[in-house]
């Protein structure tokens, strides 16, 4: 009987030891398959709740905007029936403040070939000026720099091209821009189609910043905050509209909603060894 109960608990012993490395070998295949859920759910879409829309073009005024120096813009812009329009040479003119996470919106049409851009996170670099990322306006169709890849129509300028998914209308009719700045995500979106994405700072964002004209710029596009630029390239544009929406708090959206967290009891019969 003392050699059967032992060798029962040597049994029961083994089968512990048997399922514990099981459960263990589960629970890494658990952590695994977490890891790989969550890797998953950081590339999905995000709900951005975002505060009431501002206008940055005020009817009739340039009120808030200033040249690169701080001095009232050039006489070629003009504020006109609510429309920013550019007919000579003004100068470069930015917001007279800086944000951080936004969406902002934008509606232009542009001279035959002509060249134009919305910067942000516009900003002083020691030795380099005013410099930021920019959301190219171009008349694609008609010229030089719409052939090149990374330089035409709502790209990231000389940093990322756009996707497949872009849609340009020809430059006398209106075209709709949106950037999206959420932290270190970055969006270009062109008459409701997302065009660029990415995450600066990524191993992909470094090696497109390597591969630009801004590559000897320390950080270039990391800061969180900077001015928004509306650029004058010697071309006539006009800005329909420029609102802005200053993003309050991101929401993930997934469908994973959690792990379901699952508790193996094993219970053990103690032997009494007389």
């Amino acid at each position: 009987m003392k050699m059967f109960q032992t060798v029962n608990c040597f049994l029961l012993t083994v089968s512990f030891l048997f399922f514990a490395s099981i459960s263990e070998a589960g629970l890494l295949n658990l952590k695994k398959n977490q890891d790989r859920v969550q890797k998953k759910t950081a590339a999905q879409p995000v709900q951005l709740v975002v505060g009431t829309k501002t206008p940055l073009i005020r009817e009739n005024s340039l009120d808030g905007w200033t040249a690169i120096d701080g001095k009232i813009p050039g006489n070629a812009w003009r504020v006109e029936d609510g429309v920013l329009h550019l007919h000579g040479k003004g100068g470069d003119v930015m917001t007279d403040r800086e944000y951080k996470n936004f969406v902002l919106d934008f509606t232009w049409t542009i001279a035959e070939g002509g060249n134009s851009g919305i910067k942000y996170r516009f900003k002083k670099y020691d030795g380099k000026g005013w410099l930021g990322l920019e959301y190219q306006v171009l008349d694609d169709f008609n010229s030089k720099e719409g052939k090149k890849p990374k330089n035409n129509t709502a790209t990231l300028y000389d940093i990322l091209s756009t996707n497949d998914s872009k849609i340009l209308k020809p430059h006398e009719e209106l075209n709709h821009g949106r950037i999206v700045v959420n932290g270190n995500r970055i969006e270009h979106w062109l008459n409701g189609k997302k065009v660029v994405d990415v995450l600066v700072g990524s191993e992909r964002w470094k090696k497109a910043v390597a591969a630009s004209k801004f590559n000897d710029i320390a950080e270039f596009g990391e800061n969180a905050v900077g001015r928004i630029m509306v650029q004058d390239h010697g071309c006539e544009v006009r800005f329909h509209d420029i609102t802005i929406g200053e993003i309050i708090k991101t929401t993930a959206k997934s469908k994973h909603h959690g792990f379901l967290k699952r508790k193996y009891k094993i219970n053990l019969c103690s032997a009494t060894v007389h």
